[in-house]
């Protein structure tokens, strides 16, 4: 059965060193994650962007605080002395990233509404611990890098980070965020703590995007929520609220100027903790054109685009899409139902934003085709992959305390790796879910390639690094487990060491659904 390149994606047919930094734009008044605007208002905020901070001289320098939003005292970055401002980077393949991060909070933080999907993990005791992990970044996992196993700083301490961006990482976007485990969800999605990493080129793939206005967007889901779960049933997934607030970059339904005609490039991050976004823009088609940073055509034999009537995007994925001004100047951005299983978060429908074309019905002149440009220069992305040289089988399963596991285990800092691989080769891994929710798969400093879907071959295969996993489901009287077959990529020298993979629905990860691997 030949399926759609996006619902491939997402299971949507299966599941229903020198230089400085150059001074960061302003950043709007309205854009700190508390806060709201009217629903549908004329006169809502326009969707912020966020401060870039561009390499100069192939060095990106950061400086960020973790601090106390002043709107909510849950913890957040400060950047250039701005509460809850967290800004993008920006930077070309082989460039550098150095972040100094201060731990300004309190190491005894004011007490928290305690939920079943809470980050707390008693296994840690950790609150207010800080660290960063850089998101699909084909980086080390050593520090001063990309490390999350021994780099943390306590309140009152800082962390240094170089990380250096692969000469061929693949021009796309990216983000970061703290990984510190047992605090995640708490960190990442309840309170917000990412920010988006944009590596330059994608226009080497298709040449129109460089000339169109872009927008980087990171969908959050903020606010601690209530127990929603209580019954261990989601078997009415529309009629349920989480309890968090939905923003993009911070602002709650804001306007999008468009005009009717213009193709504007959206590269949207999914920085919710456990949120899969079912995305569409009424009576538009979405031009799909990467996932996870890889455009679609990076894979040999892939189409560079897809004409899509939704995409779905699970926590910590990145979807780039082109999106058309409506021809009547307005139409609303939002995400519909997804049904998760009859165990999983709700994920109800929330409009995000609408579309509205500019004062004085300004006209733009049509944009060229989506077209390829001259054929790529050859990379291991875009070259046939190596036999697998092994084969594995990851199962995700849970029990109703609540804990989760990955073949049996559930996570402890203190666990050795649960594989070993080697550096240059490629494995099979068929990941199982014999859940009745869907998992996110989520591997740290490599990307993957997905080739079936419950047994049903991808029509058109793809790079990613977080997917979804369907839930067990009964197939002829017979319970069957939701499965993925993944081509999983270790050539890359740089990675050698430990790193993580696991479920990047945040609170299943707190909660025991991890392991470690070491390539050697």
């Amino acid at each position: 059965m030949k399926r759609a390149l996006g619902i491939a994606m997402a299971l949507a047919a299966l599941v229903a060193c020198g230089g400085r930094s150059s001074a960061p734009a302003p950043m709007p008044p309205l854009a700190g994650v508390g806060v709201r605007s009217p629903v549908g208002d004329a006169k809502s905020p326009e969707l912020p962007e966020p401060p870039v901070i561009h390499a100069v001289n192939g060095v990106a320098r950061v400086a960020l605080v973790a601090a106390q939003n002043s709107l909510t005292g849950q913890p957040t970055f400060d950047y250039e002395n701005q509460n809850d401002v967290i800004p993008t980077i920006e930077l070309a393949p082989g460039d550098t990233m150095v972040f100094d991060v201060t731990n300004n909070l309190p190491s005894e933080p004011p007490p928290r509404q305690m939920t079943m999907d809470d980050g707390m993990n008693p296994d840690t005791g950790l609150q207010e611990d800080i660290n960063l992990h850089f998101h699909g970044l084909g980086t080390s996992p050593r520090r001063p890098s990309d490390d999350v196993l021994t780099m943390l700083a306590k309140p009152g301490e800082s962390l240094h980070y170089v990380v250096h961006v692969p000469a061929n990482q693949e021009p796309g976007l990216y983000w970061y965020h703290p990984h510190v485990h047992g605090e995640t969800n708490f960190q990442v999605g309840e309170s917000g703590m990412s920010g988006a990493i944009v590596v330059d080129g994608i226009e080497r793939h298709i040449p129109a995007l460089g000339r169109m206005k872009q927008r980087v967007i990171l969908v959050r889901a903020t606010g601690v929520g209530g127990d929603v779960r209580s019954a261990g049933s989601n078997k009415t997934p529309c009629s349920t609220r989480d309890g968090l607030t939905t923003s993009l970059n911070g602002v709650v339904r804001p306007v999008i100027p468009i005009a009717p005609g213009e193709k504007q490039f959206f590269r949207l991050v999914n920085a919710t903790g456990h949120r899969t976004l079912k995305l569409k823009v009424d009576g538009e088609q979405l031009e799909l054109v990467a996932i996870d940073g890889f455009a679609l055509d990076s894979y040999p034999g892939t189409p560079p685009t897809e004409k899509l009537p939704y995409l779905i995007v699970p926590p910590a994925s990145r979807a780039e899409f082109v999106v058309t001004g409506p021809a009547n100047g307005r139409a609303r951005f939002r995400t519909m139902c997804y049904d998760t299983g009859p165990n999983g978060d709700p994920d109800p429908p929330v409009l995000l934003a609408n579309l509205r074309a500019p004062a004085g019905g300004a006209r733009v002149a049509p944009a060229p085709p989506l077209t390829v440009a001259a054929p790529l220069p050859r990379n291991v992305y875009n070259t046939a992959l190596p036999p697998p040289s092994t084969k594995r089988i990851v199962i995700f399963s849970e029990s109703g305390k609540p804990r989760f596991f990955i073949n049996g285990r559930s996570f402890k800092m203190s666990d050795k790796p649960m594989f070993v691989v080697h550096v240059g080769t490629t494995e099979e891994w068929t990941v199982e879910n014999v859940t009745q929710e869907i998992h996110d798969f989520h591997i740290h400093q490599t990307h993957f390639v997905v080739e079936s879907i419950d047994g049903v071959k991808v029509a058109h295969p793809i790079w990613a690094d977080s997917y979804v996993i369907p839930h067990r489901r009964v197939v002829n009287g017979k319970t069957v487990p939701g499965s993925l077959v993944l081509l999983m990529d270790f050539r890359d020298p740089v990675i050698r060491g430990e790193f993580l993979f696991h479920c990047h629905i945040l609170d299943h990860e707190d909660q025991g659904m991890m392991a470690k691997i070491e390539a050697i």
